[in-house]
């Protein structure tokens, strides 16, 4: 098989273009934090959002970094702020299983699976 850096970009832009999906009780853990973050200080809330878009755009770029657990759960730190984004890579898509506050209720989206 031929490697050249050519076929590596194609491959990286493949890559950006998966699809994201998220479990629903994601989404509303996201909402619920950024108006949290709002309400302590406005535009915080929206530097939360952007902190999470930052992290899903580079986990799409390099989805099979970090380690799955036995199930094909994967874990990415949001930079800033202490939410983890838990994701499954599933055929061509990215699915956001839970955006997890790293202090609050470990594992409890271990029972949360793709649709």
């Amino acid at each position: 098989m031929h490697f050249s850096r050519r076929s590596y970009k194609k491959g990286k832009k493949q890559l950006a273009q998966m699809n994201v999906k998220f479990h629903p009780d994601a989404t509303i853990e996201l909402i619920e934090a950024a108006h949290f973050y709002e309400e302590r200080q406005e535009g915080l809330g929206d530097r939360l959002l952007d902190a999470v878009e930052e992290a899903i755009a580079f986990i799409r770029m390099h989805p099979t970094i970090w380690r799955s657990d036995e199930k094909g759960r994967r874990k990415y730190r949001a930079k800033r702020f202490p939410y983890l984004i838990i994701y499954k890579i599933t055929n061509d898509s990215l699915y956001i299983l839970a955006i997890a506050h790293t202090s609050r209720k470990p594992g409890y989206w271990k029972m949360r699976d793709e649709p």
